[in-house]
């Protein structure tokens, strides 16, 4: 039986720097307006603009991002399901000072001088629309010429100061964007980025509220607005959702000496059993094996084909002696990733912020002391890249090829991440919190252990959980138990490979 389904509702609060451009924007989106927010029902998602009115129902967002209190919200107060309200923590976000703005900004591996632009000849300040996980709008705000830091823009009767879509500064200027919005648990905003003259980009300022000023703009923000609540209504209205999940973990080879061994050696560059490259001063070199299984509904089939293609990877090894290391940065210098593909669902921000909590928060406390290096660069909260497939992929996790049932873990909570993101929103995320964040990146098994129990409450009370019980209680016990993985250990003695 179908649930209701969710819609996409616009709620003006308390007049905001850019109500207005805001409103205006969305309303000639279609988003309807929501006059008081306790009539939102449990699965909307409610845009709010300005700062909501407090008899609306709103908790304070430092304990539940995005969720009513269950006694002011209306006719669905019966429902344990929350409506997602979009940008609620922005009220917190302003009253940052730009020290603390830059601090956490800089935690995520961003570069960051909030307030401080470096403004002279030789640089260029952007300003950088975002909604969810996409640029909307791009213009200069401070120009010298009619070129931007040498790269021209095309066309005689474009406005010299938007950047165009598909220019070579849209992809880096739209990532930087979209990950300072997202690390200060914001949905959509406006970030002004510094290009420096050696083509350098750096976050100076931040805010809350969308300032879309230009034609391409709207044109761009309501398509994105029209394909995110087509997205969310079929979703929302669907308790039959399922996903499809992929995976390329990769490993390393090192010698008995312990000494890493390329592996262009041995492997093919592409393939199902193939090898990846990192660059390292300057230079590209193929030290990653990384394995490309077929994609699959089902965690254990997942697992299977994994397996099928450590045995393909046996034979191209035959007879050297290696030993096959995965994790974090099982050799210094050289992180890994066990990205996860998912796909059949929208890339938004609830789902990302679900998978962030349900699976990168319980590896972190699986991984040895040394895992830590690997971070902020590689690792960091909320890293996703759209697919040419349609799906997206996962980029947070080192590589769990540590061991099978790991892998299997890993899998199992994905896929229930992924698809009951509503119900792991309206129980609370702790990494909605900044202290289990600043823990995350720091190892501060105090403070994580707690959140982690917190997260195996919600995630047992889901309606996916019991379908994935043993593979997903098998996390959780190991970290009870206080283990962590070894990354010194040749993966394919838990994965029982023949060693030849």
């Amino acid at each position: 039986m179908n649930r209701q389904p969710g819609e996409l509702k616009l709620h003006m609060g308390k007049a905001g720097g850019s109500r207005s451009i805001c409103r205006s924007g969305m309303e000639k989106a279609g988003v309807p307006v929501l006059a008081d927010l306790s009539d939102a029902c449990s699965n909307d998602c409610v845009i709010l603009v300005g700062r909501p009115n407090k008899r609306a129902g709103v908790t304070s967002p430092s304990k539940e991002r995005g969720v009513l209190a269950s006694e002011d919200s209306g006719s669905c107060a019966a429902l344990t399901i929350s409506p997602w309200l979009m940008n609620n923590i922005a009220p917190l976000v302003r009253q940052l000072p730009a020290s603390e703005l830059e601090r956490r900004l800089r935690r995520e591996g961003l570069p960051a001088r909030i307030g401080d632009p470096v403004r002279g000849i030789d640089n260029t300040i952007i300003t950088v629309a975002v909604w969810g996980f996409d640029a909307v709008e791009m213009r200069r705000i401070l120009a010298e010429s009619a070129g931007l830091n040498g790269i021209r823009v095309p066309g005689k009767d474009l406005n010299p100061s938007v950047i165009p879509y598909g220019h070579g500064l849209w992809k880096p200027a739209e990532r930087l964007s979209v990950r300072a919005i997202y690390a200060l648990g914001l949905d959509f905003g406006q970030v002004e980025l510094t290009l420096s003259g050696e083509g350098r980009l750096g976050i100076t300022s931040i805010s809350s509220e969308l300032n879309v000023q230009t034609p391409e703009g709207e044109r761009r923000l309501k398509e994105l607005l029209v394909a995110f609540s087509t997205e969310w209504e079929q979703e929302t209205g669907r308790d039959d959702m399922k996903v499809t999940l992929g995976a390329d973990p990769e490993f390393v080879l090192t010698s008995a000496t312990g000494r890493l061994v390329q592996a262009s050696k041995f492997f093919p560059l592409g393939g199902e059993t193939g090898c990846d490259s990192i660059r390292f001063r300057g230079e590209k070199y193929w030290p990653l094996v990384e394995l490309r299984p077929r994609p699959f509904a089902e965690p254990g089939r997942l697992a299977a084909d994994l397996r099928r293609l450590l045995n393909v990877a046996s034979g191209y090894t035959a007879g050297a002696k290696l030993s096959w290391r995965a994790g974090a940065m099982p050799v210094q210098g050289v992180p890994l990733g066990g990205h996860v593909h998912i796909s059949g669902i929208a890339l938004h921000g609830e789902r990302v912020r679900a998978l962030d909590n349900a699976v990168a928060l319980p590896l972190r406390l699986l991984e040895p002391a040394v895992a830590k290096r690997r971070r902020p660069r590689y690792g960091a909260l909320g890293d996703v890249r759209r697919q040419p497939h349609g799906g997206f992929e996962y980029r947070t996790p080192p590589s769990w090829l540590v061991s099978p049932r790991l892998a299997l873990g890993t899998f199992a909570l994905a896929k229930v991440a992924a698809e009951h993101s509503r119900e792991l929103a309206s129980d609370g995320r702790p990494l909605d919190d900044d202290a289990v964040r600043d823990a995350f990146y720091d190892g501060n098994r105090d403070i994580l252990l707690p959140a982690v129990e917190q997260m195996y409450r919600t995630l047992s009370a889901t309606s996916g959980y019991a379908a994935h019980k043993e593979a997903i209680d098998f996390v959780f016990d190991a970290i009870m138990r206080g283990r962590s993985w070894d990354e010194s250990a040749d993966i394919r003695i838990k994965w029982r490979i023949p060693i030849v």
